[in-house]
Parts: structure tokens; sequence; C-alpha cells
């Protein structure tokens, strides 16, 4: 074991007892964390500070910014209303609706965007039927991880194409079909969304949220909009086009980040939101805490840990049992998942299977497809992925609570994969 891989180690653990203890605010902590790293030389100073312009944090900015227009207007006072009205609405309904909603979204848009753009809603429709928030922002966080490019449509349909490329590359020329990675990964997100419904929504904490970050004035949600109605307009014109040409990236020629720039600047200049009131609807907090937390996720890749553990994943495919050793792949993933990027995970695991599989004369594909499924349970901390730190910074979480209700998501979510992936590719 190197000395990077134990300088990051200490940072993680700081990280972790320090965000369990609550003594320092979270993006202090992952900050001090960074520094270190920093330091230390593990990570540069282009990789420590590179996430504050990243394409993510500008999306989220630039969305928030947004957000911040359409908190003017009647949309939340409109919807309120709808669901008063509506017979049979309850907490269940809107607990589904609240991991439907993010979980399609994200066959179009990113998990930040959806998150961001479902939060305000939930948070309106909690107090309509008297329900804590805490109840719905980290089921809506599940429902987006889960869905993300879950469907062959949207983002999804290329998501096979790569993978075979990636395959081909590697010199294996088995491919996935279509549905192939819908089809393994969908089984569990449907037994996680029926448990957290039934169940898994008694094991969340039931408060008021006292930070609600870019939404501090939480009592102020449902009052009527002061805006004239041709702003009000404008606003959902910009708000609801940008999300709809996110839809579309690649046919416009433009991308997530120039959609949402111009969309904030356009809410400043047509006058729908001046100077101030810009930056007071992003929560700095949050960008930092952000910024700083994928800095961390970095040293992991860098000091050697992630690979350390990566190349002991090969011994398990000497026992020459396909389903043992997709099994066993699938569990290391969806653990190293909560703490490191799903996409660094999945990028830094599947050429190590792919290349296994081909040395014992195995299937590539479960396994491409086990790695790709653990990637939806990525949401037990906010080390896990962008939108369980959004759920957990604009949720007012704890770490233990978010352990709490997403622990027996991991169980089920690992029992249910590990059975339907090998039957699926009949191992």
């Amino acid at each position: 074991m190197n000395i990077q891989i134990i300088l990051t180690l200490c940072a993680f653990i700081f990280v972790a007892v320090f965000m369990v203890s609550g003594k320092l605010p979270a993006s202090v902590t992952c900050g001090i964390a960074v520094l270190f790293l920093w330091m230390t030389g593990v990570i540069t100073s282009e990789e420590a500070f590179a996430n504050f312009v990243s394409n993510n944090s500008i999306v989220m900015v630039g969305m928030m910014i947004e957000i911040g227009a359409l908190m003017k207007t009647n949309i939340l006072r409109n919807i309120a209303n709808s669901v008063r009205k509506a017979k049979g609405s309850g907490f269940r309904v809107l607990l589904i609706a609240s991991m439907l909603i993010p979980y399609f979204l994200c066959q179009f848009i990113g998990g930040i965007t959806a998150m961001i753009a479902v939060i305000p809603l939930l948070i309106a429709l909690a107090e309509e039927i008297n329900v804590s928030p805490t109840k719905l922002v980290l089921p809506a966080s599940v429902g987006a991880q889960a869905g993300l490019y879950a469907l062959p449509i949207g983002g999804g349909i290329s998501m096979y194409l790569m993978k075979n490329q990636m395959m081909a590359n590697l010199g294996c020329y088995e491919e996935l079909g279509m549905f192939d990675l819908c089809m393994t990964r969908v089984p569990a997100n449907i037994v996680v969304i029926l448990f957290i419904v039934f169940i898994g929504h008694k094991l969340l904490p039931d408060r008021d949220i006292k930070d609600m970050g870019m939404f501090e004035q939480k009592n102020d949600l449902l009052k009527a909009s002061e805006l004239p109605r041709w702003k009000e307009i404008v606003t959902y014109i910009v708000f609801f086009g940008s999300v709809l040409a996110m839809c579309f990236t690649k046919q416009l020629g433009i991308t997530n980040t120039q959609i949402a720039v111009a969309g904030a600047f356009l809410c400043v200049v047509l006058g729908i939101l001046n100077e101030k009131e810009m930056f007071q609807s992003v929560n700095w907090s949050l960008v930092f805490l952000m910024a700083f937390m994928l800095s961390i996720t970095t040293a992991i890749g860098n000091s050697g840990a992630g690979d350390l553990i990566a190349s002991r994943l090969s011994v398990v495919f000497e026992s020459g049992n396909a389903a043992f050793a997709v099994s066993v792949v699938f569990i290391v993933c969806i653990l190293i998942t909560q703490f490191m990027d799903n996409t660094v995970v999945i990028n830094m695991i599947a050429p190590i299977a792919v290349l296994a599989s081909l040395q014992h004369n195995m299937s590539a594909l479960p396994f491409i497809c086990a790695i790709d499924a653990s990637g939806t349970s990525s949401f037990s901390t906010p080390l896990s992925s962008p939108t369980s730190l959004i759920a957990y910074k604009m949720g007012g979480y704890s770490i233990w609570e978010m352990l709490k209700f997403t622990m027996s998501l991991l169980v089920i979510s690992t029992i249910v994969s590990v059975i339907w992936i090998p039957i699926y590719f009949g191992l």
C-alpha cells in the first residue's frame, strides 16, 4: 500500500467522522480534506478545484437560478390547488410521484437537473397534505439514480452502443441488445420502489427541514405571484424550454451547460430576477460541497485505492462459476459505488471484468450488465452520486439517517439482481 493510498484513506476517514458527528458544516469538512490531499500532492491544483467549473456544477447553478425565477410564479400555488381538489390524493400517491417523476426525467436530462426541478414541487405538495418533506426528498434521489438512462429512450439509447464499443476495443465481440441493460436493471428498480412505498418510508425521519438552502422562505412558497402576467408566462417558457432543449442536445448541437446558462441569464435580462435575487437563488454551500466531494472521489481514483480493489476482482473468475462471479462483481461494485461516483466505478471495473471473462471463457455480457445495474444503487452516502449529495444537503439528513433508509434498499437490490441477472443470461 503506497503513501498516497494511506493519505487518501486518512482524508476519507476524516470526512466520514465529521460528517457523521456534524461538528463542522459538510462543505467545510470536505474542503479541509481536499486541502489536505492537495497539499500532500495526492491531487493537483487543477484536480482540487476543477469541479467548480465542471459541466455538472455549471448546469446546477444555472438551473438553480431558473428555479429561483420559477418560484416567483404561481406554479406551485396552482399545483397545490390541484392536489387539494384531487380526490384520493395523499402521501402514498405523492411518494410514488416523488420517485417516478425524476426516474422518467432522467431518461432525457441529468440527475442533477431532475432533482433540482422536482424538489421545490415536492416541498410545496408535502406542505399541502401536511407531510414532512424529509419523507420525499431522499426517495426522489433514489428514483433519479435508479432511472438514470435506465430505459432505451433518450440518452439510454446510446448506452448499449457505447458498452459494445468498449468490449470491441478490448477484443470481445459479443454485443448487448438494446433492451439488455434495461431488462437487467428494471426488476430491482421496481422491487425497491414498491418496498419504499409500503415499508421503507417508515425508516425516514419525520420532521420539518431546518435548512432549505435556496428555499429559505419556505412559508412563502405558495403565496400569490407578484410578477406581471407576461413575465410569468416567459418564466414558464424559459424553464420548461430549457428542460425540453436538454432532451435534444444532439439534434440542437448545443450542450446542457449552454442551455442552463442561457436560461439563467434570460431570467435576469428579462427582469424576472434582479442581480441580488439571481445570486440568492444559488445554494452556494451545496455547490462547494459537491465540488469538494467530487475532488475526493478523484483522489480515490488517483491514489490507486480504486485500482487496488478492482484488480482483486479477477480472482473470482478462477472459480469457473459464472453466476457466482457475477454475484461477487455486483456486490463489490455496489459497495464501492457508495463512496465513489458510479461512473468512475463502471469505467474502472468494466474493462477488468471483460478481460477476466475472456481469459476464463465466460460471456462478458452479464458482467457488463451487473456492473451497470450496481450503479443505479449509488444512493447511500453523499459520496455516491451528485443526486445523493443534493438530497443530503437539501433534505437536511444526517449520514446515519441516509444509511438507515438505504441499507435495506441495497440488500433488496443486491438480492434481486444477483438472482435475476444470471437467470436472464441463462447462467
